[in-house]
């Protein structure tokens, strides 16, 4: 049996995962989705059961033998040259449904299925979810009209916040995606061009990182040192330190049923630990970085996605 990861070809937080599945004597291959349909070739057959076989350049690997499929990072479909936008979109589309529904349709253990991925992006689902699993949640709006968004405000007194929903505009060269919103902004007319969401600023003690691997939890304490760091800890790597932290039995049984609701095997989701002790649910990345959580911590991180990619199908 094989175990396929799929993530672009400068992806080395899998190297760590790949070592612990080779010293287990799991067989690996690794392809990037950029590599279809020039470089990487899918036959399959359907004849109760899809019977064929990816084949790239150095690696074979029969889809009847692909056991587990870790969904990493990686890129778009790479299409031939000399296509109209027409015909790439289409084409696009046709390699998303062929190659990736053969795949999804396998008997194999996701980390994680990129349906779910992506129906787990969808940050008010997310509070939702966080909310019925029984976490506790910021309040929260999700308005582009402006007057509701300032009556909105002048009911958090302790600050307002400002996320992106699906992160910075792809030519603004942003890193982070949080930034603090007086009164008279949250009323700028500019709030009816598009969806905004604004929260409640939560008052903090400190942040963590839960990173779930399987039935694994693997907490970090986020302690910030500086002010850019304390509104968003991604805009200042240098100024955080880290140690290990137990979870709350409480918030342990929140994160599973969560989890479960998303139908995830992987997730890092984020916290704010207010001065009382309370685990403030913030949001997750269901395909989210840990490596350097790893490295900072020493937390057993890529042991667990390892044997979660090793466990038997169901």
């Amino acid at each position: 049996m094989a175990v396929l990861i799929l993530t672009h070809p400068l992806d080395i937080t899998v190297d760590p995962v790949i070592k612990h599945l080779h010293d287990t004597g799991a067989e690996v291959v690794r392809f990037d989705t950029a590599d279809f349909p020039q470089r990487l070739h899918l036959s399959a057959t359907w004849d109760g059961a899809w019977i064929g076989a990816l084949c790239g350049k150095h690696r074979t690997v029969r889809l009847s033998d692909i056991s587990a499929v870790y969904y990493r990072r990686p890129t778009q479909f790479a299409l031939p040259d000399g296509m109209s936008d027409e015909e790439r979109a289409w084409a696009s589309d046709e390699a998303l449904h062929g190659f990736g529904g053969v795949l999804t349709s396998l008997p194999a253990v996701w980390v994680n299925r990129p349906d779910r991925v992506a129906a787990a992006d969808f940050k008010p689902r997310q509070l939702s979810l966080a909310h019925q699993a029984g976490m506790t949640t910021p309040r929260t709006i999700i308005t582009n009209v402006p007057s509701a968004a300032r009556t909105f405000a002048e009911s958090c007194p302790g600050g307002l916040i400002y996320k992106t929903l699906t992160g910075s505009p792809k030519d603004a060269g942003l890193l982070h995606t949080t930034s603090t919103v007086t009164v008279e902004q949250a009323g700028d007319p500019g709030i009816a061009h598009t969806a905004h969401l604004l929260q409640e600023q939560v008052a903090k003690a400190y942040e963590v990182r839960l990173t779930v691997a399987g039935e694994a939890l693997f907490a970090a304490r986020i302690d910030t040192h500086s002010d850019a760091a304390a509104l968003d800890w991604r805009s200042d790597y240098d100024a955080l330190t880290y140690q290990p932290i137990a979870v709350p039995p409480r918030v342990d049984a929140a994160v599973r049923r969560f989890m479960a609701a998303l139908d995830l095997r992987f997730g890092a989701i984020d916290f704010i630990v207010t001065p009382d002790a309370d685990w403030v649910f913030l949001e997750i990345n269901p395909n989210g970085q840990w490596g350097w959580i790893e490295q900072e911590t020493g937390l057993p991180i890529a042991a667990a996605i390892a044997a979660e990619l090793s466990r038997e199908r169901t």
